[in-house]
This record gives structure tokens, sequence and C-alpha cells, in this order.
């Protein structure tokens, strides 16, 4: 009975989000919400930390008040090259990959003019920046699982029939039952089983490849008041593209099954944009001495997905029209709907060691709580995400973020390095909590008269957990994702 209930309950939850099964989860509005500074080479060298320092187009991701340093106009482009690592163990069994890329990280346009009155100057712009970047490649491999995805999609079909399959489930149990993947028990026609039974071994593969990024262009002004108090404010529009394909792969060990293997495969492309306005102070009460606020409001999404799914299965034994192989495609799916991101609120101290030096420390206050998933259209669509946003609600906590940076001068050159520490944003009680991200970073410059370059290089690493499938029915896999990004800036000013 205990377990008939238990196949009840995830059938039911299966059904509620049956549209759901390829995104538009708490997951997926982490990923939405979770942005780091993409910034400058001397941004990034010094850590990002950047709220009360300004001078360096980074501000329009932490700062905007920060521009008001700027004394005069200047034109910057920032590219880099990123290297992403994932290092999975699996059942015992690890494996790594690698994945490159060479990108746009930030341009600036910033236009300096001096004030009718000498002591108030304005400062306006435009700045692009890679604010996250959704680049890396996941190769799980377990050599003896006992356990298969297929009980996944028994369990979620639990009391539907079998004729009702790929109107309700299309994307999961249908494409199994149609493959020959689950059949029904004898005698009944809404329970199921899989054909590789409970406890067999199987050897599994979860090749997981994203391509993507999010991007913030804002439009900002600033004010400088007697190089003391400076503020400003952006109107910040962002861009999201996701392109994910994961293929889950068994093998069955057991030569006395007549299942030999299996192949699921999902392929997701997510789309979108959003605004967000922001708005901040950088006072001056010493030559020696900085500090800085910054308020960024909610970021609100509109995204589109795209997705579609297929099985493929092989026995070892022909049919009676001699085929060993199955398949099937879900049809295609879309879906719209809204996100809205926590309101951040940065708060920055730096002390100037005259012209030699200076050390910045950034916090960074978000409540991970807070991210809410809406229909795009209540009254076309009535699904309320309800339990998508109690999960976000359970799951995530409120993150403290720390970033320090330092920079010193010999001549016209300058030695910059950093630290940052992002918190993981699952509660420690959560079956899918990490480790934080903590980034480590350092950098060189050159600044002339007219001619400003530098270089940037920060290494990261991050320790993730998560379920291929059923938590009850699988062991997590303990991924430990790093990756170095290394830009280098070229700025010029008249």
């Amino acid at each position: 009975m205990h377990k008939l209930a238990s196949r009840a309950f995830s059938a039911l939850c299966c059904i509620a989000g049956a549209q759901l099964v390829a995104g538009q989860n708490e997951v997926d509005a982490l990923r939405i919400a979770m942005q780091r500074q993409g910034g400058t080479a001397r941004s990034i060298g010094m850590g990002n930390a950047f709220g009360a320092l300004g001078g360096d187009p980074a501000a329009i991701g932490i700062n905007p008040a920060g521009f008001g340093i700027y004394r005069a106009s200047s034109l910057s482009l920032t590219m880099g090259l990123e290297v992403h690592s994932d290092d999975a163990m699996y059942y015992g069994t690890r494996s790594k990959e690698l994945q490159e890329r060479f990108a746009l990280s930030n341009a600036a346009l910033v236009l300096h003019k001096p004030g009718e009155q000498e002591d108030i100057q304005s400062v306006f712009g435009v700045v692009f920046d890679r604010a996250q970047s959704h680049h890396f490649t996941t190769n799980a491999l377990g050599q003896s699982v006992p356990s298969t995805i297929l009980q996944s999609f028994a369990d979620q079909a639990f009391g539907i029939p079998y004729s009702s399959l790929g109107e309700q489930l299309p994307f999961t149990s249908d494409l199994a039952w149609f493959t020959l993947g689950i059949d029904t028990v004898p005698g009944s026609v809404d329970v199921y089983q899989p054909l590789v039974p409970f406890g067999s071994l199987t050897q599994q593969r979860r090749l997981t490849e994203a391509h993507g990024a999010t991007t913030r262009t804002g439009i900002f002004y600033a004010g400088n008041f007697s190089d003391r108090l400076y503020v400003g404010g952006a109107l910040n529009i962002l861009g999201h593209r996701f392109n994910r394909t994961m293929s889950h792969t068994e093998n069955t060990l057991d030569a006395n099954l007549d299942l030999e293997s299996m192949t699921y495969k999902e392929r997701l492309t997510t789309t979108g944009n959003a605004f967000e306005l922001s708005m901040g102070a950088l006072f001056r009460p010493s030559e020696r001495i900085r500090a800085g606020a910054a308020f960024f409001s909610p970021q609100w999404w509109q995204l589109n997905d795209a997705y579609v799914h297929e099985l493929r299965t092989r026995f070892r034994t022909p049919d009676t029209q001699g085929a060993f192989d199955y398949s099937a495609q879900s049809p295609d799916g879309t879906f719209s709907y809204r996100v809205r991101t926590p309101w951040r609120l940065t708060a920055s101290m730096a002390y100037i060691a005259g012209s030699r030096g200076l050390v910045t420390v950034d916090y960074e206050y978000m409540d991970l709580r807070s991210i809410r998933l809406r229909s795009a259209n209540s009254l076309e669509d009535l699904y309320d995400f309800e339990r998508e946003n109690q999960a976000i609600r359970s799951r995530f906590i409120t993150q403290h973020t720390l970033r320090v940076g330092t920079e010193w001068r010999v001549d016209n050159w300058y030695l910059r390095g950093g630290f940052g520490f992002v918190p993981d944003p699952y509660r420690n009680s959560d079956p899918e909590a990490g480790q934080s991200l903590r980034s480590f970073s350092a950098g060189l410059g050159y600044r002339g008269e007219h001619f400003t370059f530098d270089l940037g290089l920060e290494h990261w690493l991050q320790g993730l957990q998560t379920f291929f499938y059923d938590q009850s029915l699988v062991e997590s896999a303990v991924i430990d994702r790093s990756g170095y990004r290394s830009v280098f800036t070229v700025a010029l000013r008249p």
C-alpha cells in the first residue's frame, strides 16, 4: 500500500506540472536570477569590487554612481577567453569535460560633460556587459547503477491509462511506453513497470551540453558634485539566451534482460528579455576614504521556452518484424512565462593610499526566496506556479556576497588582485546543497595619457550536487565546476 501511495503522489505531481517538464521550475528561475558581473580587465583583476571606486564600465552592474568619477570621455572594449571545466563523480566513477569560448565581455561609451558651474559635472553613456555565461559540458558516467530512469517514468504514469499517456505525459512516460521501455502490469491498464527490474545494474552516461549568456545593456547618467558626492542611475535592458541538450543513456549489464540499452534526450532553448532600474551614491568624506551604496530593482523577465524530447531503445532479440530498435519523439513544446528576480543592495568601502594604491570591499545582499514565476498571460494560462514558487521559498536562501580587491601603482603600471565569495543558493538541508562559489583574480595594467591597456585573469570554482532523476531511486552526482576567464581591455580617451 505504501508503494502504491507513493506512486500515486508522484503521478499527481507529474500531472500538475506536465507542461513544465522541460523547464519553468525553481532551478530554471535560479539560473535567471544568479548573475555575476562581467566587467573589464581592470575590474575582473580586482575581483569586481568596484562599488566605492567607479571610473570603470563595470559600474553598470555594481554602482552607477561610479561613472561620476570619470574626468574625460572614454571608449573601451573588453574581450576574453573563457575555459569551463566540469569534474563529475557518479557512483564512484570520475569523468571530466572542458569547454572553451572567446566572447565579448564589455563595451562602453562614456561621455563627460563639464557643467556650467565648475563644481558640477555630468557623465552619461551606454554600456554592454556580459553578466553571466551559461557555457558548460557535464559528462557523468556511472559503471554500476542499481536503478533506471525508466522506473521514474513508470512511477509518473501510475494511475493514467496507457491510452491517455500521449495527452498527459507526452514528453516522458508516453515515449517510454511507445518504445517498450515500460509496460503495464498484467491485468492493469494504469499501473506500470520498467523492462529493467528494480535493482538490476545499469551502466549510465549523462551528457549535458549548454551554451548561452545573460547580457546587460545600460543607459546611465551620473553627476559629480565638487568631487565629494557622486550620484547616478541607469536603465538596464537584459537579454537571456540558453540552449541545453541533455542525453541520458543506459546499458543493462544483465545479459538475460531483453532490453539492451536506451537513450533519453531533451533539447531546450530559452530566450527572453527583461529590464531593471538602478540608482546609487558614492561619497568621499576624505581623500583616503570612499563609501558607496546602490540599489538594483527586481528584473522583470518575459521568457519563452522551446523544447523537444525523444527516446530510443534497443533490444537483444528482434520482434516479429525483425526490428531491434524503437524510437519516439515528442511534439514540439513551447511555453511563455515570466520571472521576477530579487532586488539587490550593494554597500562598498575603499581606502585610497594616496597615488600608490588602494584596497576596496563590496558587500551585496539578495534574497533568493523572493524569486517568483508567473504565467505570461493569466487570462489564457490558468497555471499559477504555486508549486514551483513554494519550492523556491523552501529551498533557497538569502545570499550575502563579498568581493575584495586591491591595486598598486608602479609608475604607469598597475598590479591588481581580488577575491570573491558567493554562498551556495540552496539551504544546507536541501538534498542538492553544494559549496560556495569562490573566485581568485589578478591583473596588470598600463595607463598612458590617451590610452589604457589592461589584462585580467580570474579562476573560480564551485561544488554542485544534482540528481539525474527521482532522488528516491538514484544517488546524486557530485560536480566540481570551475573555470578560468582571461580578458583584455583597450580604452581610448581624447
